[in-house]
């Protein structure tokens, strides 16, 4: 039986509004997961309503809403299918090398939030960043070409990182400019359904801070919870890949 505890939302908590609109993505990575969950998982959303998903034991990338299925034709779902395969190999060996430096086993998550909103003036913004078992590790300054990195292992990626400008420019370009053209196409796909919700939250990572729970991951429509108890038991994850819609 798990026992869920209070808990503080550790990256994002995001209103929506019938003016402004978002287009981001979340992906999961997780370290010796057991109880049936992929090691790795990739969630879309417009708003707070999720569009697509992706995980290592389908590796697809499939729909969740009925008007991206309606309106993308199977090419594009082939080739973001072999897209998020090679992102599942990058968080593999990315995800290995953080526990190795942080001398941790067992189980951890690594995660990765990319995205943009439209706002109602017709101004846009756009964010990237890392988090390392629900804390902030790497954030991405797309004015200044630049990561913040938090500790002294982020650091060390920052300094790689920052080598590759042309991956730089391009990160800047798909935020400032692809993002927002996909969000405008799905907000025309969605239209319907997208104008009748005025208010959601989505809530994509928590942490637990009191009790014998440490972390938690929930993904908000595909119902993903993650634990760790007491270094003496074990770690433990339910996965229910069934939109709660």
């Amino acid at each position: 039986m798990v026992l869920l505890l209070p808990f503080i939302i550790i990256l994002t908590v995001k209103h929506s509004n019938a003016r402004t609109h978002s287009l981001r993505y979340f992906r999961l990575g997780v370290s010796d997961p057991g109880h049936g969950i992929p090691e790795f998982i990739s969630v879309g959303y417009v708003d707070s309503h999720p569009i697509t998903t992706y995980d290592s034991v389908t590796r697809q990338k499939e729909p969740r809403a009925p008007w991206m299925a309606e309106n993308l034709a199977s090419d594009h779902w082939e080739r973001y299918t072999q897209l998020l395969r090679g992102w599942q190999q990058t968080f593999q060996v990315e995800l290995k090398y953080l526990q190795r430096h942080y001398n941790h086993s067992g189980l951890h998550t690594y995660q990765r939030m990319i995205g943009c909103e439209l706002l109602e003036d017709g101004s846009t913004t756009g964010f990237l960043q890392y988090a390392y078992d629900g804390q902030d590790f790497m954030i991405f300054h797309k004015d200044t070409l630049s990561w913040t990195a938090v500790d002294n292992v982020a650091q060390v990626t920052k300094r790689a990182w920052e080598t590759n400008r042309h991956e730089l420019k391009y990160q800047k370009n798909w935020l400032e400019s692809e993002c927002i053209a996909w969000l405008k196409r799905f907000l025309e796909y969605g239209k319907e359904t997208l104008q009748r919700t005025e208010s959601e939250t989505i809530l994509l990572v928590m942490k637990v801070i009191s009790g014998s729970i440490a972390l938690a991951v929930v993904l908000a429509g595909i119902g993903i919870l993650a634990w760790r108890r007491r270094p003496q038991e074990q770690d433990g994850i339910i996965y229910n890949p069934t939109p709660n819609q």
